[in-house]
């Protein structure tokens, strides 16, 4: 199968179809996911978003997610407003896929809401990424959410 010649949409559903059935290591969920990191949709830039997010890693501090939408070019400050419609245009599941995928902690736990906030939906988002990166996890949501900003701040300092 010539994974280069499926639409982001596509190789979603083959990454989808394999968290579905918990086959996530499986050769062509790997291939898919690998594949779908390479992609530009709609303006988001992944390569750009997940350097953005190792920044915020290594330096400790949490990032915002209008910060991560004006790295990754799915925001313009002097051509936008900044309004909920960015947000879901930032492809957070893709974040969390492309962070198993290539070994890297899971990055968005460096997000939260401008100032630093962490509400439940920040919380709850997060759950959400590692749901569609197979990743398994049990507990309250933000102390899952805060153990892994506590992972990431940790192997941004040794990065």
């Amino acid at each position: 199968m010539d994974l280069a010649q499926k639409t982001p949409e596509q190789l979603e559903r083959i990454i989808s179809r394999h968290r579905d059935a918990g086959k996530m290591s499986a050769d062509l969920c790997k291939q898919a996911m690998a594949e779908l990191s390479t992609r530009v949709v709609k303006g988001f830039n992944l390569t750009h978003a997940i350097d953005h997010l190792i920044d915020a890693a290594r330096s400790g501090k949490p990032t915002d997610f209008k910060q991560l939408a004006i790295a990754s070019g799915v925001f313009d400050e002097k051509i936008h407003v900044w309004g909920n419609w960015a947000t879901t245009s930032l492809k957070l599941d893709r974040l969390c896929i492309y962070c198993v995928h290539h070994g890297l902690p899971q990055l968005t736990a460096m997000l939260g809401n401008a100032g630093g906030k962490i509400g439940d939906s920040v919380c709850d988002g997060f759950l959400k990424g590692l749901d569609a990166a197979g990743i398994k996890y049990s507990g309250e949501p933000r102390a899952i959410y805060e153990e892994h900003r506590k992972i990431c701040i940790e192997w941004g300092a040794s990065a």
